[in-house]
């Protein structure tokens, strides 16, 4: 009798330390599940970005090799100058005729906040929560010298709700490519000549910069940190004013 006493309390242990296991491991189980689903559903967003930058890339190289090539206008009949047109050829209306930013290459098509105090976060946060900010240091796109905007990268789900990150696709731009800011009815279109990586400190490129037709865009690099920013740095090429 007291061996089989001694067996059974030996299960009931036993039973008892596997159910302790099978529920730690349940524990355990979720707890990475969960984790998991928290890193790709941070993904998503920068994912579904990257998507819509490359894929109608892919697809009108494919269509370049298999599409006949539209006819040529002659070369009497003059080209207009048209900036404000997307991919597919589509005309852009501006988000904010009174003052707003538009990349057609990046899909970027945004109210801009004038007069920022970028020294300032409870002012520059407030601003990026509603558009891209323009630096209050700088000058506007009628005056003689540079114009400064900056906006959040995040690729972060909960930032990119919260930040309203409308740079994170700025580091696909090349020399070359277009930006368009309206102001006041008037469309100011600039040449990206160069991007650069600095450091947080570099602080030279806020200071007014006098006597130049430019444009600095800048973000937070890589995206979603603040380890360094990203800098954009444009020449104006065309002014259209409002009629």
């Amino acid at each position: 009798m007291d061996a089989y006493q001694a067996y059974s309390s030996y299960q009931i242990k036993k039973h008892g330390y596997q159910s302790i296991s099978s529920f730690w491991q349940t524990i355990g189980f979720g707890i990475v599940t969960i984790a998991l689903g928290g890193v790709f559903r941070s993904l998503i967003p920068s994912v579904q970005l990257e998507l819509s930058f490359y894929l109608p890339r892919i697809v009108d190289r494919i269509n370049a090799i298999w599409v006949k090539p539209a006819p040529q206008l002659p070369k009497s009949v003059p080209k207009v100058f048209t900036p404000l047109m997307d991919d597919s050829g589509n005309e852009i209306i501006p988000s904010d005729t009174n003052f707003s930013i538009i990349v057609p290459k990046i899909g970027i098509n945004a109210t801009v906040i004038p007069a920022v105090d970028q020294t300032n976060p409870a002012s520059y946060d407030d601003a990026l929560l509603k558009g891209v900010a323009h630096a209050s240091t700088s000058f506007f796109p009628n005056e003689n010298g540079a114009v400064y905007l900056f906006s959040h990268s995040t690729n972060y789900e909960w930032f990119v709700k919260d930040l309203n990150a409308v740079f994170y696709l700025m580091k696909n731009l090349e020399a070359g490519d277009l930006v368009i800011l309206i102001y006041k009815g008037t469309r100011y279109t600039y040449s990206i000549t160069e991007k650069r990586v600095v450091s947080p400190e570099e602080v030279s490129y806020i200071a007014p910069i006098e006597g130049k037709r430019m444009l600095i865009l800048q973000t937070c690099w890589p995206p979603g940190s603040i380890t360094e920013r990203l800098l954009v740095f444009a020449d104006l090429i065309d002014i259209a004013y409002n009629k």
